[in-house]
């Protein structure tokens, strides 16, 4: 999981719910409004390290749209 102190765990992810996500490959983050939450439940898979695969994304960490 990313060290970022306002990321929360994988585990806790949400994909119907808008976050900001974080994505290892580009080291960018990444809006997300959960209009993609049926492939996401589908084709992501949970990396032993705590991350997700899905696309080709790498999402180690996630955060509220509003912070927090």
């Amino acid at each position: 999981m990313t060290e970022h102190p306002t990321m929360h765990p994988m585990t806790d992810f949400n994909p119907s719910e808008p976050a900001v996500l974080h994505d290892r490959a580009s080291d960018q983050i990444v809006t997300w409004i959960g209009d993609e939450a049926d492939d996401f439940r589908r084709s992501s898979r949970a990396r032993a390290d705590g991350s997700v695969a899905w696309r080709e994304y790498v999402f180690d960490g996630w955060g509220n749209v509003m912070g927090g």
